[in-house]
């Protein structure tokens, strides 16, 4: 390495970044080195597309060299460019022969759902001194976005190194996974333990969450507030709190926002939540005058004018949002939120080849959007189009199932009495939930099927025969956004215990986070029944949330039994019509995703 080179690395080593491209740039001789040196420090002063351009411009002279691989495949994966990472490695097959190449790759597949792969990878990979403490961090990662929470308490109990144990990183890890078993006290002492050595504003949020899972409300709240004193736009803590006080303490809505504006200056990310928790709350006139202060102080804002538009839109001024909604989708038409809200006013005004043109645009950039596809169904099924048949064929992709007994018992109905006794138990709130489709009724909180009970661990395997024979029956069909990712293999991504009470129903709506949607019917009351003509408490498919009056149309009906799940995909609308009885409705709905 020469004077001027060394120099360089010198001023980068020191944190001069811009000293050092300078010094950069009057070097004629471009090295490898130089390449990796130099898009080093582009990606210090955040100029990351140059720094991937200057990467790719030293690989396609020094195609292996290892600094180059090493680094540009790193950069990938810090900013979740995982779809280019696994493209660039599956191309460049001599970096996967490289260990920290060969992890990005595996770190970018675990992100992307290929998991099997990701699996088969690490299993055949052996870490040296140098990616040890990644390879383990990984193999948690693979499991954890299996679902596999017990493999991941097995493996710190029997498998992870000694010297790993007590590292900072892997304790919390192994709180977050006592927490998601449901192991809340468990997970409280590892945390505790851990904010006496290093308190942050992070792990005050996660204990105050872990507090509220302990039903341990002024806890939660104290250890809420100390996350925000440390840092005051922490999101999360924000939206929490919100959410402790829309449960507990009506009087104290929305002051955390007020305090933190009232002693800093306005962050206009924290704006946006204190605008999407308004609407939550149904406080138009306030969140009308923080989005227009919002948009007048911060103009280049997207989000902030998307949030804008919806108020105008509730609160009457249709024509205003409408327009504005237009501006923001010509501004990113990749950006399926704003996409849909546009295609919304064009549905509503009859215009469906125009709504249908924005969706097939933005499903290209977004082609597992559950919702771009709901609103597709919706602009075919009112323009007569085929392709809402081939999307919707409620013959193929509707299934009622009866679930069958689970080990140990002669019949679903046998376990599911101690089932029932279980998520009664579960329900401690009393409040419908402000962020779901719940009206009067309660929704369990976190991922149910992660629990450490045996009940629930022999329910999932109730489930999961169902929904392997649901998929082993679909036919095949590689554009469609069902068919194309059925690998045969799934994993549970989220799944919850819903209780609704007299009078209560499910809104109409779909499940954005899911692939498929399987709710489980736990407990039905008398009154439900296929000879009831007021269809108390039944599901209904196909019916929107979007008040279409005569043009509404719902393709099924469907009155569940105690013991049955019905599976479709996540895209498809879905509601419940109201309950008349005082016996509760029991259900565990479940979102599947796919695995490869």
């Amino acid at each position: 390495m020469n004077n001027s080179l060394q120099r360089a690395l010198h001023a980068f080593n020191q944190q001069q970044y811009v000293q050092a491209l300078q010094l950069l740039s009057l070097h004629t001789n471009k090295t490898a080195d130089w390449y990796t040196l130099n898009s080093l420090c582009l990606s210090a002063v955040n100029k990351t597309i140059e720094a991937e351009q200057c990467y790719l411009q030293g690989l396609s002279q020094f195609s292996n060299h290892v600094g180059l691989l090493d680094n540009y495949t790193n950069l990938l994966c810090k900013q979740k460019k995982y779809a280019e990472c696994i493209q660039f490695c599956e191309y460049k097959t001599a970096s996967l022969s490289l260990e920290k190449p060969r992890l990005n790759y595996i770190e970018s597949l675990i992100n992307q759902d290929e998991l099997l792969k990701a699996e088969h990878l690490l299993s055949k990979t052996s870490p040296s001194q140098n990616t040890f403490v990644r390879y383990h961090w990984l193999t948690l990662e693979l499991f954890e976005r299996f679902g596999d929470l017990q493999r991941i308490e097995e493996y710190f109990q029997t498998k992870l190194p000694d010297q790993l144990k007590g590292q900072f990183h892997f304790v919390y890890k192994h709180a977050c996974n006592y927490r998601n078993l449901g192991q809340f006290a468990e997970a409280l002492a590892l945390l505790q333990m851990l904010l006496k050595q290093q308190p942050s504003a992070e792990l005050h949020y996660i204990v105050g969450c872990t507090y509220y899972d302990l039903q341990k409300y002024e806890q939660a709240q104290a250890h809420l507030k100390a996350c925000l004193e440390l840092a005051p736009n922490y999101i999360p803590a924000h939206e929490s709190l919100n959410k402790l006080y829309w449960e507990h303490s009506q009087s104290q809505l929305m002051s955390s926002y007020a305090q933190t504006f009232k002693n800093y200056d306005a962050n206009p990310v924290l704006i946006h939540s204190q605008i999407g928790q308004l609407l939550q709350l149904d406080k138009l006139e306030e969140a009308l005058l923080v989005s227009s202060d919002a948009t007048r102080n911060h103009p280049q804002n997207l989000d902030l004018h998307h949030a804008h538009s919806i108020i105008l839109d509730r609160t009457g001024d249709e024509e205003k949002a409408f327009s504005l909604l237009q501006q923001l989708v010509k501004a990113a038409p990749q950006n399926a939120r704003y996409c849909i809200d546009l295609a919304n006013f064009y549905i509503q005004q009859g215009d469906y080849s125009s709504a249908i043109s924005h969706l097939e645009t933005a499903v290209k950039f977004n082609p597992h959007n559950q919702e771009l596809w709901a609103y597709l169904s919706i602009a075919w099924r009112l323009s007569n189009n085929d392709k809402y048949h081939w999307l919707t064929d409620l013959d193929k992709f509707v299934k009622v199932m009866e679930l069958p007994a689970p080990p140990g018992f002669k019949t679903f109905a046998d376990f599911n009495k101690q089932l029932q006794e279980l998520m009664i138990s579960l329900h401690t709130n009393k409040l419908q939930p402000l962020d779901q489709s719940v009206r009067s009724g309660s929704q369990t909180q976190g991922h149910l099927l992660h629990r450490s009970n045996q009940l629930i661990d022999l329910f999932k395997s109730s489930m999961n025969e169902c929904i392997n024979q649901y998929l082993m029956q679909l036919p095949e069909d590689a554009n469609h956004p069902l068919l194309a990712r059925n690998h045969k293999r799934f994993v549970a991504r989220g799944s919850w215990s819903v209780k609704l009470e007299e009078g209560g129903f499910h809104a109409n709506h779909i499940h954005p986070q899911g692939w498929l949607s399987a709710p489980s019917y736990i407990s039905i009351p008398n009154e439900m029944s296929k000879d009831d003509e007021t269809k108390n408490g039944w599901l209904k498919l196909g019916e929107t949330s979007l008040n279409l009056g005569e043009r509404e149309s719902i393709a099924r009906e469907i009155c569940p039994e105690e013991g049955q799940i019905i599976i479709f995909p996540s895209y498809i609308w879905h509601g419940t019509y109201q309950l008349k009885s005082t016996s509760p409705r029991l259900t565990i709905p479940c979102d599947i995703m796919p695995l490869k």
